[in-house]
């Protein structure tokens, strides 16, 4: 793993089209970040080779994320803002979310993709602690539970199956974190409601 961060990292040095150190992001929309992070981010995090040289420029990096999003209906528009938030995370190591979406339990939605198999959903900034996550859910079923911060620090991960269509999760945090849930499922999951609780240690 570690020897494969650094390849990625040096890819990113001599690659023409990476994003500059004072330039960040624009307008990306929380649907295309969320699509991002919850299917395409895993690359980044050990699950890709490296093959792929982001100096082939966006229709190479979008024919590949299209072949791994499965049933997402990417748009141009989006397959743009994919190259932009791959650029951004081979040169940051870190994930990008929009900051003008403020996580509520009414606006799940706007956290989960179009098929309903997958959530990224921003919890914030945590400090250090014991916290408990409770998800109650529409339908029963396993799906993968992670906890994860913006430099992709895990946390947690693990298969979930609420009893009775809810159940709850305890993760513990050694220093203030930026933290993300993720949640991924082979079928289509609607949370109907997801409570972080602080605990004693």
């Amino acid at each position: 793993m570690i020897k494969m961060t650094i390849f990625l990292f040096l890819l990113t040095l001599f690659s023409p089209l990476t994003l500059s150190s004072a330039e960040e992001p624009q307008n990306i929309s929380t649907k295309t970040a969320v699509i991002f992070n919850t299917l395409c981010a895993k690359c980044h995090e050990g699950e890709c080779s490296g093959r792929l040289s982001f100096d082939t420029g966006n229709k190479a990096a979008s024919s590949h994320i299209k072949r791994y999003a499965g049933d997402t209906n990417i748009s141009k528009v989006e397959s743009g803002d994919f190259f932009t938030l791959l650029n951004h995370m081979k040169k940051k190591c870190a994930i990008l979310m929009p900051k003008n979406e403020t996580w509520r339990q009414e606006n799940l939605s706007h956290f989960a993709l179009p098929s309903s198999k997958g959530y990224f959903i921003p919890l914030g900034l945590l400090k250090s602690g014991k916290y408990l996550i409770e998800i109650k859910t529409k339908e029963r079923g396993h799906f993968r539970v992670e906890v994860i911060s913006d430099r992709f620090d895990s946390f947690l991960d693990t298969t979930f199956c609420p009893d009775q269509k809810e159940g709850s999760l305890d993760f513990v945090l050694d220093d203030t974190e930026n933290i993300f849930l993720r949640i991924q499922s082979k079928k289509p999951l609607h949370i109907t409601a997801l409570e972080i609780k602080a605990q004693d240690k």
